[in-house]
């Protein structure tokens, strides 16, 4: 009896590259016979291949996939979903590279690339539903964990921030999202047009009223919210006074700490400073490690933070400074 077949190694990933070269020498041998050659009809839909095998000597006939073909709600034999154009097309659209990027490094490597129409159709199709099906999902669960902790009293802690479809404010749209500031979980998102506000500019400020708005009706009131954490726009520190005075409005470091890092660096370009610029690095990470530590102790946070600047000089006995 013949011992049973083993896989072994195999690789993590779904996909192995192969040359072309190596696939025909292997797709040549016929399994059937072993003694003829096959026919090969190639036939490539986006990044999937699919060979057509005729043996010379033999009846043997078959069809290799690169790619196993997904089953769509379109009833069209012509509709064709191999999961390898899919899953290129997600993970460029979730890793932010887009399909001009994807498009030039498959050519430049020499694969052949998915066509720009291709890219677009499956984007709007097939991948967008499925990242709203599966983010409105979670959301729902997410918000339905924050109603009960709010109906038993609790209060919840958020952080937003902006982000917009193109810098300066030539802006068309902008993209707020809100997330739990205790689980860093995106518990709701707002997408607003520069025609509802006017200008780019006030854009980000709608956004986050909208969120805050429509967040407390999921939530149960805005009684709910103990603390937001932004940006330093002082539009936004308005409203939030003006239109949410129950809420505690923190502003967060990274933008305040780039604008140090910014300045030190400005600092730092004349020649007599080039040592200095080695300094940059580390007082950048003793801020965040001042307002970390401190634990939202602001008054302690604060005294870290001029601490900085005598640990430069040598002084590290602060009891006697």
């Amino acid at each position: 009896t013949p011992a049973t077949p083993r896989i072994e190694s195999v690789p993590l990933s779904n996909y192995m590259i192969v040359s072309k070269e190596s696939l025909t020498s292997l797709l040549l041998e016929c399994p059937k016979c072993e003694q003829g050659q096959c026919h090969l009809s190639f036939h490539m839909v986006g990044l999937a291949a699919s060979c057509t095998r005729e043996c010379n000597r033999c009846d043997f006939t078959a069809t290799w996939h690169s790619s196993p073909v997904l089953k769509t709600s379109k009833a069209s034999n012509k509709e064709k979903l191999p999961k390898i154009n899919v899953d290129f097309v997600s993970g460029a659209i979730l890793s932010a590279v887009g399909g001009t990027k994807l498009r030039l490094l498959l050519m430049m490597s020499g694969v052949t690339p998915l066509s720009t129409t291709s890219f677009h159709r499956l984007k709007k199709f097939y991948v967008s539903p499925a990242v709203d099906e599966l983010f409105f999902k979670k959301q729902g669960e997410l918000i339905d964990d924050l109603r009960k902790r709010v109906a038993k009293g609790e209060k919840i802690h958020i952080c937003g921030d902006g982000s917009f479809d193109s810098r300066g404010y030539s802006a068309a749209y902008c993209r707020y999202f809100l997330l739990n500031a205790e689980t860093g979980e995106a518990i709701h998102y707002v997408l607003i047009h520069k025609s509802e506000t006017g200008s780019s500019a006030k854009m980000e400020v709608a956004a986050l009223e909208q969120g805050l708005r429509e967040l407390s009706l999921m939530i149960g009131g805005s009684k709910g919210i103990a603390s937001v954490v932004t940006d330093r726009h002082s539009a936004v520190a308005k409203m939030m006074k003006e239109k949410y005075p129950g809420i505690k409005h923190f502003y967060d470091p990274w933008h305040f700490f780039r604008n140090i890092t910014m300045t030190l660096l400005t600092v730092c370009k004349a020649k007599y400073m080039e040592l200095v610029r080695f300094w940059v690095k580390p007082i950048i990470n003793r801020c965040y490690d001042a307002v970390i530590s401190a634990q939202g102790n602001g008054e302690l946070a604060q005294e870290k933070f001029r601490a900085i600047l005598l640990c430069i000089q040598g002084k590290h006995r602060f009891d006697q400074v």
